[in-house]
């Protein structure tokens, strides 16, 4: 929220100048910066409630697919993490292994971009909620995110 308020804060001082330039008085001037800050103020205040109930939004999906009984949901993210270092090992290892036992040229595929950035992603997730749940958390809120990013039940 401190980016609004500085790109609102440079806006208001380049409304202020363009408000100095018009002819009026000093108080209409005054009343108009005052008037123009408090819309600002309110402009930024509905973009921080819209984040506030979309990430609200997102949590009760989060929560939702947690609390059914599908395991198979529930043990995606560690899924998505095995997988993924199934695929490396056996891109990286595997058929290089292969290839220098056998002599014959199996070409080793180099993963894209957008593998890497949705896998580390996830597997950053993961390691920070499961951290959590090892720690233990005291706070309702910490117990409700480690349950959302890891699928467990914390107490």
């Amino acid at each position: 929220m401190g980016i609004l308020s500085a790109l609102s804060g440079g806006l208001i001082g380049q409304v202020g100048s363009l408000i100095d330039n018009l002819h009026t008085s000093q108080e209409e001037k005054e009343e108009a910066k005052i008037k123009m800050e408090e819309l600002l103020q309110k402009r930024d205040a509905e973009i921080e409630e819209t984040i506030r109930t979309e990430l609200q939004a997102k949590e009760r999906v989060m929560v939702a697919e947690m609390n059914q009984s599908d395991n198979f949901t529930k043990r995606a993210r560690p899924g998505v993490v095995w997988v993924g270092l199934g695929m490396m090992c056996v891109n990286f290892t595997v058929i290089p292994l292969i290839e220098s036992l056998s002599g014959t040229a199996l070409s080793v595929k180099n993963f894209p971009e957008e593998f890497w950035w949705a896998w580390s992603g996830v597997v950053a997730t993961w390691s920070i909620g499961r951290s959590m749940e090892r720690r233990g958390v005291s706070s309702n809120a910490g117990r409700q995110a480690v349950s959302a990013i890891t699928g467990s039940k914390v107490i």
